[in-house]
């Protein structure tokens, strides 16, 4: 049985194989990823890189699965700062919208390298959407019936996404508190007329 310490470097080998692909993806977008590279890095040799990521895509899918969950919980962490369902909504979608908007590595990758973004968010069975439409559901919308509350969460959903790969020059999301305004004026009918209809 490994010891205490020796788990404690295998974590710490991993974790810094995926910040290095992180940081590269930040500085470079992901069109020139070198596995030798990142293994140099990271400090770890070619054959600890190859046992935890055994190719460029498995160790492309941890790190972007693993920056969705972390940006998730930070969203979850702030709406649950509001009793009120509305504040929450808004406020989780503003949070929602700042990470991914000045994410380090969202931006180089939506400009060089979109292709790679595709099966996480632009897909039957997006990840990024799937995980979305489940946040919002759990958001306090539990007074709305199931449909329109699935209906509403993948209203929301799509919306920060397509605000984000494909940025508004008119909504002005970018000025200081847009993301709530936006959140106030275009998604917060939708979720009271939902809510009404529903009922």
């Amino acid at each position: 049985m490994p010891s205490d310490a020796s788990r404690v470097l295998v974590g710490d080998a991993r974790a810094r194989i995926m910040e290095s692909a992180l940081a590269w993806a930040a500085a470079t977008g992901m069109r020139k990823l070198s596995m030798d590279e990142i293994a140099r890095r990271a400090r770890v040799g070619r054959a600890t890189l190859y046992k935890y990521f055994p190719g460029r895509e498995a160790l492309l899918n941890a790190v972007i699965e693993r920056e969705l969950v972390r940006f998730f919980a930070e969203v979850k962490a702030v709406s649950e700062g509001y009793a009120d369902p509305e504040e929450r909504l808004v406020h989780g979608f503003a949070v929602a919208y700042r990470l991914l908007r000045d994410h380090p590595a969202v931006q180089p990758l939506r400009k060089q390298n979109p292709e790679l973004l595709v099966p996480y968010v632009i897909t039957d069975s997006s990840y990024a959407l799937n995980l979305g439409r489940s946040f919002v559901e759990d958001m306090g919308v539990e007074d709305f019936p199931e449909a329109r509350r699935q209906q509403f969460a993948e209203h929301f959903a799509r919306a920060y996404h397509s605000l984000i790969l494909i940025p508004s020059p008119v909504l002005g999301l970018d000025e200081p508190g847009g993301a709530e305004r936006y959140a106030r004026d275009f998604l917060l009918p939708v979720y009271r007329h939902l809510k009404v209809v529903g009922q």
